[in-house]
């Protein structure tokens, strides 16, 4: 199974470059000669000055690959909702009507999104109820399970997100990953505008480049976050028997 993993477009039509380089990843990932079986989007579909997701579903759907989606804190829970039911209906749906809780198996694994979305945050949160359903949907599988969620859930080294946007959220979650990590083979990430990868126990947690643009690795502090020169990209999460190996791919 190949899984394609693209994250943090911040869709705007306004912003030219960022155009041309989501349309570069996405037609990268066309051309790719290994065959896709899925796209993972992980978060930040749109920016947060933008609230029409048409375009950028039209975008998704010319790569002829299914695709999943998470909110990220730029995608307001019940607008990409509304959103995927009106352009993408085909996208599963959990049963909580304000929250993209949800599970997919219609894979050889399962795919489980959870919703981060909170109001003027950047860490997002997840509720203790939440967990509760990740937990279940986890333990009753039967099936490997990934797990998509748009925050790095786990401390960086980097000034910015781990002062300003991790959230307490984050260490239950790592510690439910923690009791199934004989279960959960991957858990795919965005929000940090850099490719990071690290583990909770054996499971890796990987967030994915932005697809738009770059942050600088604010290993010290620095006055503001800020956009540097570097190439977007993508990752490849290819099952080969039962193991996950992760490719990143530049463009």
């Amino acid at each position: 199974m190949n899984i394609f993993h693209i994250s943090d477009l911040h869709y705007n039509p306004k912003n030219v470059n960022a155009l041309l380089n989501i349309e570069s990843v996405l037609n990268h990932v066309k051309a790719q000669k290994i065959k896709a079986d899925l796209l993972l989007v992980t978060g930040d579909i749109i920016n947060r000055d933008y609230d029409n997701y048409q375009p950028v579903f039209e975008l998704l759907k010319a790569t002829n690959l299914p695709f999943l989606c998470i909110t990220g804190n730029h995608d307001k829970s019940q607008n990409l909702i509304s959103a995927l039911k009106q352009f993408y209906p085909s996208h599963p749906m959990g049963d909580n009507p304000s929250k993209l809780d949800y599970v997919c198996d219609d894979f050889p694994w399962r795919f489980i999104g959870l919703d981060s979305y909170a109001a003027n945050s950047a860490g997002g949160n997840i509720s203790d109820t939440q967990l509760f359903w990740l937990e279940e949907k986890i333990a009753e599988s039967n099936k490997p399970v990934v797990i998509l969620v748009h925050q790095f859930t786990l401390k960086t080294g980097l000034f910015f997100f781990d002062t300003q946007s991790r959230a307490p959220w984050c260490d239950k979650f790592n510690a439910l990953v923690s009791r199934y990590a004989d279960k959960v083979k991957l858990v795919a990430c965005g929000h940090l505008h850099n490719a990071l990868i690290s583990h909770i126990s054996s499971v890796p947690v990987i967030s994915c480049f932005s697809a738009n643009w770059q942050a600088y690795l604010d290993f010290e502090k620095v006055p503001e976050m800020k956009e540097i020169s570097r190439p977007v990209g993508y990752f490849i999460h290819r099952r080969i028997d039962d193991q996950l190996i992760s490719y990143a791919v530049a463009v």
